[in-house]
């Protein structure tokens, strides 16, 4: 998160917010796994375990790769290191691979991750386990976090000296790169998970405190399984005996014991190595010559290891990797009952299975009692077929299906039946669509248009969405919203130019489904949405509130301007709490917008104070991912309002310390927090630094809060708002002596000495000191009088006043403070 804050930010460790949120977090993010390089040298080649590869291109293949700032003959490795796993795996969704050449210390070859994990989706083998993403999506045969969102990370040490052929003649003085790249796709597919260890204590490290599929399957000697809490406690010093015990194993869930030797041991040394232990196979199993020894965590040069070894094969293969998917379009609701229904579906198996094994395991008694019915293949469709006897019955079928492998596993679907089922219900159907809404409320005049979208869902099925308008009191012609994906309807209503003088809009949306009865239902259930319409009036150079009177500089939606307990003078502040979503994928946006636009000056500044209580995402999440769960932001519009460019990325409780431990304790203590002055914060940012304003664009600006379905709080709160406002400061603060000046002051990493007002000086040396002394910056400028601007760039220092000494051929010295944010 990046933010211009007037003081140093403090980065502290907290754990995340363990409220009613955990039960709802399906998504979370993990550590990079780390591969060591040894100064050792064993000068080795182990081949791909097939008699050829066969190469493919990205597009044929089942993997994408994305690369920044990659060498050319590092990519061709790369890509052999994926057709190596792309012989051995499949999936019916792009798995999406970042690979990064970034500098790094000389002891790390390389690390990779997951992008994200998923728990409890359709396909899942078990409740309540993070599944890494590429996983997930083959197992849910969908997309889940996105077509264009990367599934696996790897970085490369761009530093190291690489052997980038794949014919394994690995150099003894060069680290073999087809051999890291497939170590660190292996993490990303699922070596990897969220044990940790802190102080003595070993932990899972994410906000549920729930195990990875890798984590799930790890066992001691004794044949426990170290992710049941019940056996051992986390975080707890016994979790931490267990990680560092150098006695886990990874256990197949057909195995009996733990002291099997089907698998490896896992790498748990005594002392615990963040990045190696525990998602590693442990060296003294499988030496530098095994066919497993790809996913030890160090490698030797010369070491070529072009197999990801039978071990991690069945190991990700237990994971779920091989495994019998069922492809099925779970029945819907009837209104008319039938003797039979048709039922096919498609099967795609990595494994062996016994095609007359396929059936359906059905009852209309919640299975106090049940019967099946087998599906038969038929190999002009490829499908399996056969019929539900439902014998004219009303009422709910439960049911779910079933496959057998060779070698008498079974597979079903939902992957957790019996305890989770399918069904659906035959009978006359008087339960209206479903509809969920944000409403718009706020629409700009210049735009002549709003934005709608809702999502509506029925058991039937939606036969249509509409929107009814009212403009003025006058009713409009409805407008019908257009079907999307994901149960999606939207339109852009268009408002007629004959009634552009509109003060108010207001809307209801009705959406009927297919059924017999044709069952609707309006949103809102009385009355209409109202929506307040935004018209700009004429810009201006600066603008400043204390917000101690309620003006109407703002059109605002879930804001208000008032006086508020704990502050002793008016605020700008959001709705105390604010307002949450109204369904889960969408986010609800509370709106507080600046009616004058503002003539963008050079090095223009906005500042404010503010307090912000707002739910703290998950740790590493960006704003724009679902993990940030809630967050604010400052935009502008230079288009009024049809497009907003960010000002700051969006910010949550989890900047300042303070901010957090108010929201984090008020939710344990299931207490509502209160904000109060005490806990304003300066914000400033520069307009025109790292944004997408230039001096002289006319913007709009909007202070916008956007929360999800789950946990809010207390909200927002922004006093003594300043753009572009000029104060008079003491002499020695700003440098406007001799026509030289020095701006912005305070700034955030770079400010200019000006000498534009002077004909006379040729050249200057500027040297900048604290205020002890020392010196923190000194160059010599000799173009003065052709380039009369010089920039100088102080980012790596910290925040405080500094002394910029302008040295010129004058007798005096120059001397001003300037201020470091």
């Amino acid at each position: 998160m990046r933010r211009t804050l007037f003081f140093i930010l403090i980065i502290v460790c907290f754990y995340n917010v363990k409220a009613q949120k955990q039960l709802l977090i399906d998504e979370v993010y993990g550590e990079s796994q780390i591969n060591i390089a040894l100064n050792e040298v064993n000068k080795i080649y182990i081949p791909p375990k097939m008699d050829a590869i066969l190469l493919k291109s990205a597009e044929t293949g089942c993997f994408n790769v994305t690369y920044e700032n990659f060498p050319e003959d590092a990519k061709a490795a790369f890509q052999y290191a994926l057709d190596i796993w792309e012989s051995v795996i499949s999936s019916p969704v792009k798995i999406n691979v970042v690979a990064k050449w970034e500098s790094m210390s000389s002891s790390i070859l390389a690390y990779g991750k997951p992008a994200v994990y998923y728990k409890n989706f359709t396909g899942a083998g078990y409740t309540n386990v993070y599944y890494p993403v590429a996983l997930a999506e083959k197992l849910a045969a969908k997309e889940m976090n996105g077509s264009s969102e990367p599934d696996i990370i790897c970085f490369f040490n761009k530093d190291i000296s690489w052997y980038f052929g794949t014919d394994g003649n690995t150099p003894s003085s060069k680290y073999d790169f087809t051999t890291a790249a497939l170590h660190e796709i292996t993490h990303g597919l699922g070596f990897s998970g969220f044990f940790s260890v802190e102080e003595g204590s070993g932990l899972i490290n994410n906000s549920n405190e729930l195990p990875s599929i890798y984590d799930f399957y790890i066992f001691n000697k004794s044949n426990q399984r170290i992710a049941d809490n019940t056996v051992f406690a986390r975080p707890s010093a016994e979790l931490y005996h267990q990680l560092t015990s150098e006695s886990l194993r990874f256990v197949g869930s057909d195995e009996k014991s733990a002291s099997t030797d089907e698998f490896p041991y896992v790498y748990a040394p005594e002392n615990w190595k963040e990045g190696s232990s525990l998602y590693h196979l442990d060296y003294s199993s499988v030496g530098s010559d095994d066919d497993n020894s790809l996913m030890t965590a160090y490698k030797f040069k010369g070491q070529a290891v072009h197999t990801p070894g039978e071990s991690t094969i069945e190991m990700l293969s237990e994971m779920g990797w091989k495994t019998i998917s069922f492809n099925f379009e779970p029945l819907k609701d009837l209104e008319e009952t039938c003797q039979q229904i048709k039922v096919s579906l498609g099967i795609n198996s990595e494994v062996a299975f016994d095609s007359s094994s396929i059936k359906i395991i059905y009852s209309n008694s919640y299975f106090t009692t049940k019967d099946s019915f087998p599906l038969t293949y038929n190999s002009s469709t490829n499908l399996f077929t056969g019929n539900l006897p439902v014998n004219y019955q009303l009422g709910n079928i439960q049911y779910y299906i079933v496959a057998k492998s060779t070698e008498n596993k079974i597979y079903s679907l939902p992957s957790n039946a019996p305890t989770k089922k399918l069904t659906f219900r035959i009978g006359p159907d008087y339960a209206p669509p479903t509809v969920s809404h944000n409403p718009v409320k706020i629409i700009s005049k210049q735009l002549k248009s709003m934005h709608l979208e809702a999502t509506a869902t029925d058991d039937l099925g939606v036969n249509s969405v509409k929107v009814e308008m009212k403009i003025n009191g006058i009713v409009q012609e409805p407008v019908v919203l257009n079907p999307g994906s994901n149960n999606i309807f939207s339109s852009d209503i268009y408002i007629d130019e004959q009634l552009l003088n509109y003060d108010s809009v207001e809307y209801r949306i009705i959406a009927d489904d297919i059924s017999k009865s044709n069952n609707k239902i309006i949103v809102p259930a009385s009355g209409y949405y109202s929506a307040k319409v935004f018209d700009a009036v004429e810009p201006v150079n600066s603008y400043e509130n204390d917000f101690n009177t309620n003006t109407e500089d703002f059109i605002t939606a879930d804001f208000e301007i008032s006086e508020v307990s704990g502050f002793s003078s008016g605020i700008l502040h959001t709705s105390n709490p604010y307002t949450q979503s109204a369904f889960e994928n969408e986010k609800y946006n509370l709106i507080a917008q600046l009616k004058t636009p503002v003539i963008i000056e050079d090095f223009g500044q906005m500042s404010f104070k503010e307090v912000v209580l707002v739910e703290p995402g998950e740790n590493d999440a960006d704003y724009t991912e679902t993990l940030f769960w809630d967050y604010v932001i400052v935009e502008a519009s230079k288009d009024s309002g049809k497009t907003w460019l960010p000002l700051t990325s969006g910010y949550d409780s989890n900047t300042d310390k303070t901010w957090y431990s108010c929201f984090a304790n008020s939710i344990n203590n299931k207490s509502a927090m209160i904000g109060n002055e005490s806990m304003f914060l300066e914000h400033i940012i520069n307009l025109t630094d790292n944004t997408e304003l230039v001096a002289g664009d006319t913007v709009i600006f909007r202070f916008r809060l956007a929360s999800d379905q789950s946990i809010n709080g207390w909200g927002w709160a922004i006093d003594d708002l300043k753009i572009q406002k000029t104060f008079a400061t003491p002499e020695e603060e700003i440098a406007s002596v001799q026509n030289f000046n020095v701006y912005p002051n305070p700034f955030a990493n770079n400010f200019y000495v000006d000498c534009s007002g002077s004909d006379e000086v040729s050249d200057m040396e500027i040297l900048v000191t604290d205020l002890a002394g020392k010196t923190i910056f000194t160059e010599i400028w000799t173009d003065v009088q052709y380039n009369q601007k010089k920039q100088i760039n102080l980012n790596n220092i910290q925040p405080g006043i500094y002394l910029v000494n302008m040295i010129t051929d004058a007798p005096e010295r120059i001397t001003k403070k300037i201020v470091k944010y």
